[in-house]
């Protein structure tokens, strides 16, 4: 068993770190630009080398302390593309207050262009240590760290819910589909500028045997996003083969509400709420699970999208503006 020295303890809490970590090869969905989900995993990687660096990586956590290091909030601004083989400086910033109820860190993501260092993200993570029955006689943290382990990781109040649901797969509404299919998305989404679906939350899209973590929210955020202009009939395919725009974010928030559990059905609901300057459009991506009847909303968030495009190969990348057939497929109309 290890313990945690005060100068660990303060190093923690109170100094920053920096690591340089380059974006995982899965994020270059798009020539070589690194879509939001992978930057905001180098931000959860860049916390938990924090952590680790005094000694509380999450195997530690878990079997020593029986908790989980669990991200649980994020708000991030993107400021310029990374790339697949960028060398990404992450620092990372304790801006925990003493009224916090979680660990709070400032991630800023820092690259390299035209040989000047360039800021290229920054972000604002939350973080809980949630307790883990399944480890026996774990070992207490300092007392200083105790206010942020928690039982639970959120507990949302239930909603009445009028549908009665529906546990049957093989007519359950797929990605992209009316949400009329399904009593409950349609309830859900009712006449909201909005697209969803019900689904099964597996394994891979959880971690500690039992939730749904933020990489796996990350993701359905990204699918929504995909499922929602394909319903419009502006898929991304269809932008890049005959315009050459790719989609672009930036900024996008995350916040856990409640838990998601391994296997629940989950409804993933994504609603375009504004147009902006018709170059930008925020959306809301809520989720929720049907427990005893009632309606819970496990998390919510927001992204903002717009897309870019290049005037040639070599060039910076621009931002482009909407025409009719877009502004016409964001607004429902």
């Amino acid at each position: 068993m290890t313990t945690l020295s005060d100068v660990a303890l303060k190093k923690l809490l109170n100094e920053p770190s920096s690591v340089t970590m380059r974006p995982p090869y899965e994020g270059g969905n798009i020539n070589t630009a690194i879509g939001f989900k992978c930057v905001n995993y180098l931000l959860e990687a860049a916390v938990l080398d924090h952590f680790r660096a005094v000694g509380l990586g999450a195997t530690e956590l878990y079997l020593v302390h029986g908790l989980n290091f669990d991200v649980t909030g994020l708000e991030t601004r993107l400021h310029t593309v990374l790339t697949l083989d960028d060398d990404v400086l992450l620092e990372v910033t304790p801006k925990t207050k003493d009224k916090d109820d979680a660990l709070v860190f400032g991630v800023t993501a820092t690259v390299q262009r035209d040989g000047a260092p360039k800021k290229a993200v920054s972000s604002k993570l939350r973080v809980l240590l949630r307790r883990d029955t399944q480890v026996d006689a774990p070992a207490p943290l300092p007392e200083e760290l105790r206010r942020f382990v928690v039982d639970r990781l959120a507990t949302a109040e239930p909603t009445a819910l009028a549908a009665t649901p529906v546990d049957d797969f093989a007519g359950a509404v797929h990605r992209g589909e009316s949400g009329d299919t399904d009593p409950v998305l349609a309830e859900i989404i009712g006449g909201d500028n909005a697209v969803g679906w019900k689904w099964k939350v597996p394994y891979y899209y959880c971690h500690f045997t039992e939730r749904m973590q933020m990489s796996g929210y990350l993701r359905q955020m990204e699918e929504a996003k995909h499922v929602f202009v394909a319903s419009r009939g502006i898929s991304i395919k269809r932008m890049l083969n005959e315009r050459g725009w790719i989609p672009v974010v930036t900024q996008c928030k995350i916040r856990f509400t409640d838990e998601t559990i391994m296997e629940e059905n989950l409804y993933t609901v994504y609603t375009v709420e504004s147009v902006f300057k018709d170059m930008l459009y925020t959306s809301r991506v809520d989720f929720y699970v049907v427990r005893d009847g009632a309606l819970v909303q496990t998390a919510t968030g927001s992204i903002t999208h717009g897309y870019c495009h290049k005037e040639s190969p070599d060039a910076e990348w621009q931002m482009t503006v909407f025409d009719d057939e877009v502004l016409r497929a964001l607004r429902g109309e």
